[in-house]
């Protein structure tokens, strides 16, 4: 712990600062490259000129920090928390902003190129001027964001609600970039019909723009996590939901692949965990066997973490079996007592009240609830979801 200490200009390079408390320290100018700083507290921390250049700073706290022309090319900053902090004319080229939080961040004339920002969260970010050219954005905040005067080439936007950005009209394209079908459908059509021709696309896309704006299909990204033996179980459920209007995929161990985990101070490589997704929703399919699985129930775990941190209905449980329906273990009850259940075992038999529970959670997964909503009611109807 070193909280407001100042060693300034110091050459600390490749050392192991994991969890280090550095709140309000002064270390700018200094030789930090590349330093392991996982989950450091960097709180409003001054690290103007700092060479961070291959750092891992992944969960990092670097709120109201000062970055100004500090050097973070390849740097890791996955799920870092930079809100509110100062990153003028900072170089991030080839860094990985997977999940980091840029909220009300300057990043005034700062490089972005060829950085990743996947689910990165860059509401009322100032970019005045910022270098994006072969940056990723994918499913990332962009709401409120001034991008007047950035660069853009060769960049990529996929799954972005564009229609919240200021200054795009007012941007350079250096070379031709892709905007998704996602983007323009999650956008409702609200973008800059020259930003799309200056990224190259097609006359023919603005047509797309008028069919965007009536589009009402919801964009919510829905898993059905399954054993691999309700695989093909889970496939006929993912058809039928789809005929519904949801967006869904199956999530079953065979997909998941094996865990590769790198945690690497001195490199860009990133933990890459196949077995982990991001979702709006999640589907369980619960049966005697899926609920013995490691997996399966680390799936459930993170679900309900995901509903208290959110507030919002995310995990839904779809019986297979009995096994839910008429609980004898307590994990079982627990899960029936605090969780809506859908009976979905008589996808071969009873197909009628299969397809009723079908279309009862293809509503409910088409819908933004609270969490309450997903603990049972007496006689819960589609009406009520």
């Amino acid at each position: 712990r070193a909280p407001q200490v100042d060693i300034s200009g110091a050459d600390v390079r490749d050392s192991d600062l994991m969890g280090a408390v550095l709140q309000r320290a002064n270390l700018s100018g200094c030789y930090m490259n590349p330093c392991h700083l996982y989950h450091a507290n960097l709180r409003e921390a001054n690290l103007t000129r700092t060479r961070l250049n291959g750092a891992n700073l992944r969960g990092a706290d670097l709120r109201g920090a000062d970055l100004s022309g500090a050097d973070l090319d390849r740097a890791v900053l996955s799920e870092a928390n930079l809100t509110g902090a100062k990153l003028v004319n900072a170089n991030l080229s080839r860094a990985s902003l997977t999940g980091a939080n840029l909220t009300d961040a300057d990043l005034t004339g700062a490089s972005f190129a060829g950085a990743s920002l996947v689910r990165a969260n860059m509401t009322n970010a100032k970019c005045a001027g910022s270098d994006f050219f072969q940056t990723q954005f994918w499913s990332v905040n962009l709401t409120g964001a001034d991008l007047t005067g950035s660069l853009f080439g060769y960049t990529v936007f996929q799954d972005c609600d564009l229609s919240g950005v200021k200054g795009l009209d007012q941007v350079r394209h250096d070379a031709p970039s892709t905007v998704g079908l996602d983007s323009l459908f999650r956008s409702h059509g609200q973008i800059p019909e020259s930003f799309l021709m200056g990224a190259g696309l097609p006359t023919a896309a603005a047509g797309f723009l008028e069919a965007a704006k009536a589009d009402t299909t919801s964009l919510r990204e829905c898993f059905i996590a399954c054993i691999d033996q309700d695989e093909e179980f889970a496939k006929t459920l993912r058809d039928d939901l789809r005929e519904r209007g949801v967006r869904c995929w199956v999530f079953s161990q065979l997909v998941r692949g094996n865990p590769l985990v790198d945690r690497h101070s001195a490199s860009d490589q990133e933990e890459v965990e196949r077995w982990l997704r991001s979702y709006d929703k999640l589907v369980v399919l619960g049966s005697a066997a899926s609920l013995e699985v490691e997996v399966i129930l680390n799936d459930i775990t993170h679900a309900k973490q995901m509903q208290l941190s959110t507030e919002t209905w995310c995990l839904f449980l779809g019986a297979t079996d009995a096994t839910l329906k008429d609980p004898k273990t307590r994990f079982a009850r627990n899960l029936s007592a605090e969780h809506v259940v859908f009976d979905l075992s008589g996808q071969k038999d009873d197909r009628e009240t299969y397809q009723r529970e079908v279309a009862r959670l293809a509503e409910a997964l088409k819908q933004d609830q609270p969490a309450t909503d997903g603990i049972p009611k007496p006689d819960i109807s589609v009406d009520q979801l």
